[in-house]
């Protein structure tokens, strides 16, 4: 009889391990469940698609934006945004949601920046963190993080295109929609690369390798003029 009770008191230490594993390995999958459901759970004003930035739209004018946006929203002009392009930064309470890139050809065009609304929206960039894709991924997410959604990530800059280092993940697919790079230990001084480069000299550089604090620093959607959605 004690027999007995000697085993059964085996089996019951022995099962409680394993329900009690199964217990934690249940709650880690409705957590990971519900990050996703909150990463899904992202409004219209502020996602990132193939379409365009929150309420801007690629191929819509630049009169149709200011007709959509609440009325408080401010379009101030950036010239020169960069070497290569100008800018209007659109602002509410004084932050910037994305920026509508146009580019130039000269210098002289730069000094006579002047949009009109009937002008075609093609270039949008954010570095805003409250936009993000329909998957969640948003200015500072690492890349660590993307990779999980998104595939392997292919790192690139060209020195010939202001060095912007562009991230690339293998199983993203819009190919209108470009995320750039940033090195956290360094974003403050605005120094260095996330990717880790092969040393060689080159105009054009890609890697698979990265710094573990590298991140998304920006996000990019552009069509070609010919080709805007209508």
């Amino acid at each position: 009889m004690n027999r007995f009770i000697f085993l059964g008191t085996l089996i019951l230490c022995a099962c409680q391990p394993q329900t009690t594993q199964l217990q934690i390995e249940s709650n880690d999958v409705a957590a990971n469940l519900q990050e996703v459901s909150n990463r899904q759970a992202v409004t219209q004003d502020f996602l990132i698609s193939p379409k365009g930035i929150g309420q801007a739209e690629l191929g819509m004018t630049l009169g149709q934006l200011k007709q959509r946006v609440d009325r408080n929203t401010e379009f101030d002009l950036i010239s020169p945004f960069t070497s290569e392009f100008n800018a209007i930064a659109v602002t509410r309470q004084g932050l910037v949601q994305y920026y509508i890139l146009f580019a130039m050809e000269s210098d002289s065009e730069s000094e006579q920046f002047a949009p009109t609304d009937e002008d075609l929206i093609t270039l949008l960039l954010t570095s805003n963190y409250s936009y993000r894709t329909r998957e969640g991924i948003n200015v500072g997410t690492s890349i660590e993080e993307a990779e999980d959604l998104y595939g392997n990530a292919v790192l690139a800059y060209n020195i010939d295109g202001e060095s912007v280092e562009y991230i690339f993940f293998g199983d993203y697919e819009p190919p209108n929609v470009r995320f750039r790079a940033s090195y956290f230990k360094l974003i403050s001084d605005g120094l260095g690369l996330a990717g880790i480069y092969p040393q060689y000299p080159g105009v054009a550089y890609t890697t698979d390798k990265y710094q573990p604090e590298s991140a998304i620093a920006a996000i990019e959607v552009a069509c070609d003029q010919d080709t805007c959605p209508e």
